[in-house]
């Protein structure tokens, strides 16, 4: 009798141990999201702009379609263009980043408009935003509100 708890400790151990191998091969396909950050502007600016890289591991395309956050009214994914010597904004209804590729999302480029944000950010801040992708469960990504300064140290960098 003493030898069936071995035997379901013993058991046990090895459904973790494979239930940890089985989640950490599906963690290395999922989406690698890294420097998120938002840029500080003053308080009474109503659209904000979030700034990440995203690298796809896993052998299919991945399509980024949108993103939300309780602190902010609305997310939208917009690309910067310059038209005969005029910047504009063009929302985009998804961005795909290929098999094994990356993609950056940065200023002059592809970006989240953050839109009426329900308080002020400064420098140092953090903010939780759900980023969402067709083909996989939401991941929610941790940004950090960037000085102005700062993020002119950081790019030269």
């Amino acid at each position: 009798m003493k030898k069936l708890p071995f035997i379901w400790a013993f058991t046990a151990s090895l459904l973790f141990s494979n239930a940890g191998h089985a989640n950490s091969d599906q963690h290395h396909s999922e989406p690698i999201i890294d420097n998120a950050w938002i840029r500080e502007a003053p308080p009474v600016v109503k659209v904000l702009a979030g700034f990440m890289s995203i690298s796809n591991p896993a052998d299919k395309t991945v399509v980024l379609t949108s993103a939300e956050s309780p602190l902010f009214e609305k997310i939208e994914l917009h690309r910067s263009i310059l038209e005969n010597g005029m910047a504009r904004m063009e929302r985009q209804k998804q961005v795909e980043i290929p098999a094994g590729g990356k993609l950056e999302l940065s200023p002059g480029g592809l970006h989240l408009m953050l839109v009426n944000p329900k308080q002020p950010l400064k420098a140092g801040d953090t903010v939780e935003i759900i980023v969402k992708f067709e083909q996989r469960k939401s991941s929610p990504v941790v940004f950090t509100v960037r000085s102005a300064d700062n993020v002119e140290h950081h790019h030269h960098h």
